[in-house]
C-alpha cells in the first residue's frame, strides 16, 4: 500500500480505497450550467487531474442546484 491508500478488511478481502495526499485542495466553483450533473462535472475537472469528490449544492425544497439568488430556507 502507498500513502494515497488505505485497506480495508472487508470478509477476509482488503479493499483499496483511493485516498487523496493531504496538500491536495478543495475548490468552489460557482457558475456551474443546472443542466450539468455530478458524472459531466467530473469529466470536465478530471482533464486537468484527479477528482477524488464532487458536492453539488441543492436547493433543499426542489432539489435543484443552489442558486445564491433563489435558495430556499
Amino acid at each position: 500500500m502507498n500513502s494515497k491508500t488505505n485497506g480495508i478488511v472487508n470478509g477476509g478481502t482488503t479493499d483499496i480505497i483511493e485516498q487523496p495526499d493531504p496538500d491536495y485542495i478543495k475548490m468552489f466553483v460557482g457558475q456551474i450550467p443546472r443542466s450539468m450533473d455530478e458524472e459531466q462535472l467530473r469529466v470536465m475537472f478530471e482533464e486537468y487531474g484527479r477528482v477524488h469528490q464532487i458536492n453539488v449544492l441543492r436547493d433543499k425544497v426542489t432539489g435543484q442546484m443552489c442558486d445564491k439568488k433563489k435558495t430556499t430556507t
